[in-house]
């Protein structure tokens, strides 16, 4: 199994009728993301704001951090059994945008919801200070259960992600990375393992 991993740089992100990258400089269309978040009929209202390192902005309560990506060649795609069909994904070239991230808030369940700081002391505590944030500010409709408005918060972070993803389908990388492994070669003696972990960060 081979997988390539296209590392695209963005230098900055803004607002733009017209979703692109140009110049290494991400144009998101804010109307088309607040759309395709209001898809989802378990929200009232969305809106969506960007936050740059630097400036004074802090970010809370954060659910999901979530870096854009496209399947650029071969079968499959992001976030499968999400946002696509659950299928087996590890091969062909998947381009991602490094130094951008989107990342989901709300008022959702409360105690461990996180906090990023774009500036001053608490910057140094979030990685995700020193990136370029979109931020997806989505509000349940009333009556709403928190833990059904967490999973539609984490979907609407998936699917905004893979559609600012989708503009880096024909970018060029800037950079390759290759990761290939053997699936089951023959003659090894080694089990086969599958491992879940339980991730909170």
């Amino acid at each position: 199994m081979k997988l390539e991993l296209g590392k695209i740089h963005v230098t900055d992100v803004k607002f733009d009728g017209h979703a692109r990258i140009e110049n290494q400089v991400l144009y998101v269309n804010k109307e088309e993301l607040r759309r395709l978040v209001l898809e989802d009929e378990r929200f009232a209202k969305a809106d969506i704001k960007l936050a740059k390192p630097g400036e004074s902005k802090r970010i809370i309560p954060v659910k999901d951090v979530v870096e854009p990506r496209v399947k650029a060649e071969g079968s499959g795609g992001v976030f499968p059994g999400l946002v696509g069909p659950s299928t087996t994904v590890g091969s062909g070239r998947t381009n991602a945008l490094k130094n951008t991230a989107v990342v989901t808030v709300g008022g959702i369940v409360g105690f461990q919801e996180g906090v990023i700081d774009m500036s001053g002391p608490g910057a140094k505590h979030s990685p995700f200070s020193e990136t370029l944030n979109i931020v997806v500010i989505a509000d349940p409709k009333e009556g709403l259960e928190k833990h059904a408005h967490e999973t539609a918060v984490r979907i609407a972070g998936l699917k905004v992600a893979a559609r600012i993803g989708e503009l880096a389908k024909e970018v060029k990388p800037d950079g390759v990375e290759t990761y290939e492994v053997e699936v089951n070669p023959q003659g090894s003696k080694l089990p086969r393992v599958v491992y879940v972990p339980q991730v909170l960060a």
